[in-house]
């Protein structure tokens, strides 16, 4: 038998073929196992464990035209020994090193009198950087929600610090932000803001 390396490449693999390999809870022994089985093994064993879920039912507004508003997503939790840690101000800390994946959420709105038309942006920050295309709503009428959901996959190395942002453009009126709601037939009430992260163990 030549070398492994020395055999042609299968350039096109199906779940059939066979992969040689060994049997640890069979004495050591050599076995064949096919790519179907092995793929299936993988899949069984991905597991992604929520490590956060925070919001907000506080109003967040930016103060003036063309001022960035860190998005707030409630009070803090975690710490240094979590694997993220929810600063009160809106900034996450990974503190552990993995595949990360954020579900956030923005319930944007202007409210107020009419007049204009109100452009609010929004965007994810990582160290400093901006990580995503900015996101833009045109808000001509007042206290009409359009909510807003994005979903990320995201690789963290440890010691990252990870934000979104919203801001009033001044091409449009100042006016907007993300606003709660309070519901009066026994649902829950809808949150100015959420996020929601799991880790991949």
């Amino acid at each position: 038998m030549g070398k492994i390396s020395s055999y042609a490449i299968d350039s096109t693999p199906n779940l059939s073929d066979k992969l040689i390999g060994t049997d640890v809870d069979n004495l050591n022994s050599t076995k064949n196992f096919t790519v179907g089985q092995v793929v299936s093994l993988a899949n069984a064993n991905i597991i992604f464990n929520q490590v956060l879920n925070g919001s907000s039912t506080v109003a967040q507004a930016p103060s003036a035209l063309n001022t960035p508003l860190i998005v707030s997503f409630g009070a803090a939790q975690g710490g240094p020994s979590t694997d993220i840690e929810l600063q009160a101000g809106g900034k996450i800390i990974f503190n552990t090193s993995g595949q990360y994946f954020i579900n956030a959420y923005g319930n944007v709105e202007r409210q107020g009198s009419s007049g204009g038309t109100a452009v609010v942006l929004f965007r994810a920050h990582l160290n400093g950087t901006q990580i995503s295309t900015t996101k833009g709503f045109r808000l001509d009428t007042p206290n009409l929600p359009d909510p807003y959901e994005v979903t990320i996959p995201f690789y963290a190395n440890a010691g990252d610090i990870f934000w979104f942002e919203i801001m009033r453009d001044s091409s449009g009126t100042n006016a907007g932000g993300i606003y709660p709601h309070t519901n009066l037939g026994g649902w829950s009430n809808v949150p100015s803001s959420q996020i929601q992260i799991w880790k991949l163990n």
